[in-house]
């Protein structure tokens, strides 16, 4: 396909890593001379201002902001096949991303089964969730989820949800709906290992875990004017090798106890919360009481958090570039963009020993594993990890991250939407 293309990157909720997507892919397209419409549930008037991460495509002649909340005939923040489709015929679009395609899976199925029209142009969804699909993985654990449940009644569930149910599965969704009825051009996977096992239609994509190259205004937030010495100073009196940092909200996915629980058990470990406070979700209860575990902490000068949302640029590259090893205390065993980011500046990681990520760590040589959400473990492995020599590791992570750069993100998704 020739240049000039018109592609339209479709994220409804822009929240959390979309958000990123939209920004990196979009600077990739329109560095080459494409026209980007992104589809989102936000109005023109704020959208610039409330996502950061795009703010700079605000007043760019070829980006488009088209709220979806305006082409649902129900006002709704997710868009039907129907309704999608026109706006591809509408926009001329030649290529559209789904962000997160489980997003439009009804939508999906609905066209597998004639109910809906095919969409115009190539189409192409990013697909997150697939694990469970190819390798019976449970999405927070890794473990392989088998027919049999802790109960008969739940065995029995899951024998009668195979047999009958089975146009409802992900296997069927993924295989039949998105590959052999081909309702999209290319399923793009996280996950090396699902691309490896299955080849075309479906691609591995290099991770997007950050915008790179970030010129705009929220690199020079005041977030580092705030920080960055009481940081420097604290990781200084800590020592690099002692301090445990956790990046991001407090929140029961990240294993934010867990993070807690660890600096309490071994007394000469630091921690650092750079991120929003902690943040309670319904029916997630949080095994430690940390409300405790910090005021514990704080009293013998062991914990330091900046109880806001890290936006400096500079302040995430000096998080990352001033401790020695990072450990992940993650429920979600996924990709995981925070240890993406450690191994960025070359420090190698702890992670849980399931899932893909620590499939990655022990495949690659990124650094140590720990037996899933085993406290005790947890803190043999970190003693144990802290008497490593750093370097071990270094000319592994450079190998690895080379898989992750910008000219590997650029390369890949402008032959999957411009071919």
């Amino acid at each position: 396909m020739e240049l000039g293309m018109n592609v339209f990157l479709y994220a409804p909720e822009l929240t959390g890593h979309p958000q990123v997507y939209c920004r990196v892919i979009g600077d990739i397209l329109l560095e080459a001379g494409h026209k980007v419409f992104i589809a989102a549930a936000s109005d023109q008037e704020t959208v610039w201002s409330d996502w950061y991460d795009i703010e700079p495509f605000g007043g760019h002649g070829n980006v488009c902001f088209l709220d979806t909340r305006s082409f649902s005939s129900k006002g709704d923040d997710h868009l039907s096949a129907e309704e999608l489709g026109s706006l591809q015929k509408k926009y001329s679009i030649d290529s559209t991303l789904f962000i997160e395609g489980e997003w439009f899976r009804e939508q999906f199925i609905r066209i597998g089964h004639g109910e809906a029209p095919r969409l115009h142009g190539r189409n192409v969804a990013i697909c997150s969730r697939a694990n469970h699909w190819c390798f019976g993985e449970d999405a927070y654990t890794g473990e392989k989820k088998t027919v049999f449940g802790s109960t008969v009644r739940q065995t029995c569930g899951r024998v009668k949800r195979a047999l009958f149910n089975r146009s409802e599965s992900d296997c069927y969704f993924y295989e039949t709906i998105l590959m052999r009825k081909r309702v999209v051009d290319s399923l793009i996977v996280k996950d090396e290992r699902i691309a490896e096992k299955y080849g075309s239609p479906v691609y591995w994509m290099p991770e997007i875990y950050r915008v790179f190259n970030d010129d705009s205004a929220v690199k020079q937030a005041t977030d580092w004017d705030q920080f960055s010495e009481p940081i420097k100073e604290y990781i200084k009196t800590a020592g690099a090798g002692n301090v445990l940092l956790y990046f991001g909200t407090g929140t029961w996915y990240k294993g934010y106890d867990y993070f807690l629980k660890l600096a309490e058990l071994d007394e000469s470990t630091f921690a650092l919360h750079a991120g929003a406070p902690e943040r309670h979700e319904p029916n997630k209860p949080l095994f430690f009481d940390t409300s405790a575990l910090r005021d514990s902490l704080r009293s013998q000068r062991r914990l330091f958090e900046t109880n806001a949302f890290v936006e400096s640029s500079e302040l995430v590259d000096l998080l990352f570039n001033s401790i020695e090893r990072f450990v992940s205390t993650h429920r979600l065993t996924l990709s995981s963009g925070t240890m993406l980011q450690a191994l960025e500046a070359g420090t190698p990681v702890l992670v849980p020993g399931t899932g893909l990520v620590g499939w990655r760590v022990k495949k690659f040589g990124l650094g140590k594993t720990y037996n899933y959400l085993d406290e005790q473990d947890l803190a043999r492995a970190w003693k144990e990890f802290r008497e490593e020599p750093v370097d071990k590791y270094k000319e592994r992570i450079q190998n690895y991250m080379k898989h992750f750069s910008r000219d590997a993100v650029r390369s890949f998704f402008l032959s999957q939407l411009c071919g």
